[in-house]
């Protein structure tokens, strides 16, 4: 039997939402995502960070327990991902 080295290995779906989630979280610390929108820049970070606890014991159960503000910060970075990265 394989050992696991990671409560997201089995659920690569789950492990993609997380990813997102930190990805989020560093390109707002690199000042990338939202840099002149202070309350939608709050926003992401809060996003990414719920993202990222995604399928923990007291994480987030269901994307739909996001707020609208963090769900919209969530969508802007899905859609301008590529731009982002690219971004230095």
């Amino acid at each position: 039997m394989k050992e696991k080295h990671s409560i997201y290995e089995n659920d690569k779906s789950v492990m993609e939402i997380v990813r997102i989630g930190q990805e989020m979280i560093s390109s707002c610390e690199e000042n990338r995502l939202y840099p002149k929108d202070d309350y939608m820049w709050n926003a992401a970070v809060t996003a990414g960070n719920k993202l990222t606890t995604l399928g923990t014991t007291w994480g987030l159960k269901s994307i739909k327990e996001l707020r609208k503000d963090e769900n919209i910060a969530v969508q802007h970075y899905l859609k301008n991902r590529k731009k982002l990265a690219k971004i230095t």
